[in-house]
């Protein structure tokens, strides 16, 4: 784009293309993630809905094998384990989606004004972002969920899924501000940048408006990436003391349960086990196809 197409594209107010980028045909890949996701969250979301048991509903015998009646079988308290996988996919659905779009906009933020401000707020920002990064994921988000109390609940969210989701969004923003600072250090070089300057427009106008909208394809294609670790993380976190609470059903928490009676009862962790994989294969799928965009 010239300098005066620039200008022109500035004074309407309209934020650049994303600079180097282009459309490409969706990939095989890419349809078969969106397939698994899709069919995952459409069995999640319709099924606890017409299933004729509730996920909490004594239903039957306990530890029933799986059956018509019964296709995942029964838990140790006759609980059906069907729809308690499903919706406990809907909690892990939920958490990934909130979590991971929360710590993208917070992290995106704060590393594109850093580029943009540079001196002692980009320096303290990015020391901030390197502490957070240097401490294992995991460890530092079951620090912060055992400081914050897995028996709070909140509104509609069970006990210790307000902590699961804070501590998902306080450790996951800073890979995102790392990422974006350093795209938005190579874009406020560009023209469209010296132009939006030049005219005077506002600090949150420049990141905003013209700073964000160019980080679209490469923060997209980690959050896909980073949906993957949140989902699995969501689910470690029942067998270690922490994480979202029974008898919420989650399917952390539904093998976390199972696991006692594996030897007997293998389709209480087997089933729930099956779905988290089933998702964590989709979104891998689909993050392959973004990166094999980014890079083609």
């Amino acid at each position: 784009m010239s300098s005066g197409g620039a200008v022109v594209r500035r004074l309407t107010g309209r934020p650049p293309i994303a600079l180097g980028t282009q459309r490409r045909k969706p990939t095989l890949t890419f349809w078969i993630g969106v397939s698994l996701i899709v069919g995952v969250t459409l069995a999640c979301v319709v099924i606890p809905w017409v299933w004729p048991y509730s996920p909490d509903k004594l239903v039957a015998e306990t530890l029933m094998p799986p059956s018509l009646a019964h296709p995942f079988g029964t838990d140790e308290l006759g609980r059906d384990v069907f729809v308690r996988t499903m919706a406990g996919g809907r909690v892990d659905l939920v958490v990934a989606t909130f979590a991971v779009a929360a710590a993208a906009f917070l992290g995106c933020v704060v590393g594109t004004a850093a580029a943009l401000a540079g001196g002692w707020p980009d320096t303290v920002s990015m020391r901030l972002v390197d502490a957070l990064i240097a401490f294992p994921f995991l460890i530092l988000v079951l620090a912060v969920v055992l400081v914050f109390g897995t028996s709070r609940a909140w509104g509609p969210f069970p006990s210790g899924l307000p902590a699961v989701l804070f501590a998902l969004i306080v450790t996951g923003w800073a890979v995102y501000a790392r990422l974006s600072r350093a795209q938005a250090l190579s874009l406020r070089q560009r023209e469209f940048m010296t132009a939006a300057q030049t005219l005077g427009f506002s600090f949150p106008r420049l990141v905003f408006r013209h700073l964000l909208p160019n980080l679209v394809g490469i923060i997209g294609a980690y959050m896909v990436t980073d949906a993957v670790i949140i989902v699995l993380t969501t689910a470690a976190l029942p067998f270690l003391g922490a994480g979202i609470q029974p008898p919420t059903p989650e399917w952390g928490v539904i093998m976390q349960e199972g696991a006692a009676v594996i030897a007997t009862a293998w389709w209480i962790i087997v089933f729930p086990g099956l779905m988290l994989a089933i998702t964590a294969i989709g979104l891998s799928l689909l993050a392959d196809s973004f990166l094999e965009g980014a890079s083609g």
